[in-house]
C-alpha cells in the first residue's frame, strides 16, 4: 500500500529471512479450476473469538466451487458471504469506534476515526491455516482515509469461492512451493530483502 517502497519478486531459492514465525500449509488442487492456487484455509479468529463457520465453507466442493485461492491480482480479500457476515459482526463488535454507515469508501465494514487520534486500537485477525495460524499486522487488514475520517477493514464478501488478496499479503513472503505443494507465509520487512 505504500508506494514509496519497493520490494523484490524473487525466482528460486529463498533469501536469508527470519522465519520464525512461518506458516506452512498444503497447496489444494482443483481439477475444475487448474489455473489457481487453493490453500486450506480452516477459520478465522476476531481477537480471541474463534468464529462459527461451517467446515465446509472453505473447502472445495465435488463440483468444484469454493475454496480459498491466494491472489496477489486481487487487491482486498473476499470471504464467503456467510463467513464473512460472522466475520463482520464480530469484529464490530470487539471495534471500540462508531461504525461509519455513510458508504464513501465502497468498503462494507467501516468505522469513523475520533479527530485528532493517528492510532486507534482494532482486534488482532487470525487466518487459521492448516498447518499453522497467521497472524496478520494491523496494516494488513485495516486501510484508512484520514480525508474522510475513517478506517475500513480491508475485506468483503463473496459467493463461493473465498480470495486472499494482497492487502492481506503485504510484508509476508509467500513462497509458493509447486514440487512440494505448498505455501508458506514469512513476516518479513520486503522493502529490506
Amino acid at each position: 500500500m505504500d508506494d514509496t517502497k519497493q520490494s523484490v519478486l524473487l525466482l528460486g531459492s529463498l533469501p536469508n529471512v527470519n522465519a520464525t514465525k512461518q506458516v506452512t500449509t498444503p497447496l489444494i488442487t482443483n481439477p475444475l479450476q487448474p489455473s489457481f492456487y487453493y490453500i486450506s484455509l480452516e477459520v478465522i479468529s476476531v481477537g480471541d473469538t474463534k468464529l462459527s463457520i461451517e467446515q465446509s465453507t472453505f473447502e472445495v466442493s465435488d463440483d468444484g466451487s469454493g475454496g480459498v485461492i491466494i491472489d496477489s491480482g486481487t487487491t482486498i480479500t473476499y470471504i464467503e458471504e456467510n463467513a464473512f457476515d460472522s466475520l463482520k459482526k464480530e469484529f464490530t463488535s470487539q471495534t471500540k469506534l462508531p461504525v461509519d454507515k455513510s458508504g464513501s469508501t465502497g468498503l462494507d465494514v467501516c468505522f469513523s476515526l475520533p479527530s485528532g487520534k493517528t492510532e486507534v486500537e482494532i482486534p488482532k485477525l487470525v487466518f487459521h491455516f492448516k498447518g499453522g495460524d497467521l497472524e496478520l499486522p494491523g496494516e494488513n487488514y485495516m486501510i484508512a482515509d484520514s480525508s474522510l475520517g475513517v478506517a475500513c477493514l480491508a475485506m468483503g464478501a463473496s459467493n463461493g469461492m473465498s480470495i486472499f488478496g494482497n492487502i492481506q499479503q503485504q510484508n509476508i513472503l509467500v513462497n509458493h512451493d509447486l514440487q512440494k505443494e505448498t505455501i508458506t507465509f514469512i513476516p518479513t520487512q520486503c522493502n529490506k530483502l
